[in-house]
């Protein structure tokens, strides 16, 4: 358990205590003899140093401690743990406005990842979110309350660029994974097909593949799709039409996800309605189950209470003694 001060830096003020001691006591008065001493009255009085300045000298010293902040690290070894790092790749684009879930196919999602990273123990996970483009949400953590407090920030919108990166959100999720050890998956749930983005998902797959990583793709939707909602300027609801007039009708592209899952040894999965989906998540939880060492956040004990305390109580000492009538040495 190793000792440090926060703000180490802080010691160069303690030459400055010394010199301050050094001054108080050069100019200091004669001390007064001691009651009693009636038969030394024919000697020289003697001057006595004080000690109320060295303990409020000291005092001074303790608070210094106390500004530096010692502390002491109680937590970040590294642990063995049975479970599996995973990365999860939300699809937040605008056909997750789609209603054949309710309400609709991205508060569906949402309420789903989140029942699945408050459940899910042993390994860390991360959070991706991609539309046009992805970024990542969260970096690997084992704590699933932080996890599900930024799966509440992510909605349709939340990728200024509107489309379907699935390639590109592939490759954030393995970048996600720093070292080689221990099992990853990574998650993908979308509900359309791959339309931007700079890397096509099977070459994305690939690469996943060749780390060791796998993919377990969830296609979101109905088999005849479902028609995406959209809002004008006066909050007016309409839905997306295709050049010629028709309705856009959402659909999986199952082809594509399976390919991905079956190049990196996972699987694909269909997620018709909300237990469908929750199903789905259920499922991939127990896939795998290994043992992986990860190295726990550090964590400290603060000890600046102990120096401040005593350098208090020296402080009220130094003090008394201070405004008493006599000197001491």
């Amino acid at each position: 358990m190793p000792f440090t001060f926060l703000h180490p830096k802080l010691l160069w003020l303690a030459p400055l205590v010394a010199l301050a001691l050094y001054l108080k006591l050069r100019r200091g008065r004669a001390a007064y003899p001691y009651p009693g001493l009636a038969g030394l009255q024919g000697l020289p009085k003697a001057r006595f140093v004080s000690l109320p300045a060295y303990l409020l000298a000291l005092a001074s010293l303790m608070f210094l401690a106390a500004a530096m902040q010692p502390r002491m690290e109680v937590t970040g070894e590294e642990v063995k743990i049975e479970g599996v790092d995973v990365a999860l790749a939300l699809d937040v684009s605008g056909s997750m406005r789609a209603e054949d879930f309710k309400p609709d196919r991205m508060e569906a999602a949402k309420a789903r990842v989140k029942e699945f990273a408050a459940n899910y123990k042993g390994g860390r996970m991360a959070l991706v979110a991609f539309a046009g483009r992805s970024f990542t949400q969260c970096p690997l953590t084992q704590d699933g309350g932080i996890l599900e407090g930024l799966i509440d920030q992510l909605g349709v919108g939340s990728v200024e660029l509107d489309g379907t990166a699935i390639g590109d959100a592939i490759l954030n999720c393995v970048n996600k994974f720093k070292d080689e050890a221990g099992s990853r998956v990574i998650i993908l749930l979308t509900d359309g097909e791959n339309n931007a983005g700079i890397v096509e998902p099977l070459t994305a797959a690939r690469v996943a593949a060749d780390k060791g990583i796998r993919i377990y793709t969830i296609g979101m939707g109905t088999a005849e799709g479902a028609p995406v909602p959209a809002f004008g300027p006066m909050g007016e609801k309409f839905y997306l039409r295709e050049p010629s007039g028709g309705v856009i009708m959402a659909k999986v592209d199952e082809a594509s996800l399976r390919s991905i899952a079956e190049t990196t040894g996972g699987r694909y999965f269909r997620a018709v309605d909300e237990d469908a989906l929750g199903e789905v998540y259920r499922n991939i939880a127990e896939l795998e189950k290994k043992e992986i060492k990860i190295k726990r956040p550090v964590s400290y004990r603060e000890l600046f209470p102990y120096p401040a305390g005593a350098g208090l109580l020296l402080m009220v000492i130094g003090g008394a003694l201070g405004a008493g009538r006599y000197r001491v040495l």
